[in-house]
């Protein structure tokens, strides 16, 4: 039996912050952060949203039985997330290799609610 491999996203500093953020903007959060998952789209990934309770959280790990570097992420957004904290989380979901978090950041940034 494999032994789940756990991790969670390690947020730090402002993104910690963020996390926790909330927003009295009338929007769908869960839409907004598809929205931000199709511009990111984070390679080998497979995302699940749902909604959380206190503050956007993200955990993931490694999907067995797939290539190596395949992953899953669960992605829990509160129902007064700010669009901030959800797009924090979301891009923290890049690889280093990506080069887009900040691209994402800005088009989620300037780009009205859903």
């Amino acid at each position: 039996m494999p032994i789940r491999d756990l991790e969670f996203v390690d947020i730090s500093g402002e993104e910690q912050i963020a996390a926790s953020e909330t927003s009295s903007e009338s929007f769908d959060r869960v839409e907004f952060a598809r929205q931000a998952l199709d511009l990111l789209k984070p390679a080998q990934t497979t995302v699940a949203i749902c909604e959380g309770r206190a503050r956007v959280h993200v955990q993931s790990g490694r999907q067995w039985g797939r290539r190596a570097g395949a992953r899953w992420v669960m992605l829990s957004v509160p129902p007064l997330a700010s669009r901030r904290a959800i797009a924090l989380a979301i891009a923290g979901l890049a690889t280093p290799e990506d080069g887009s978090k900040p691209y994402v950041l800005d088009v989620l940034f300037s780009a009205p609610p859903p």
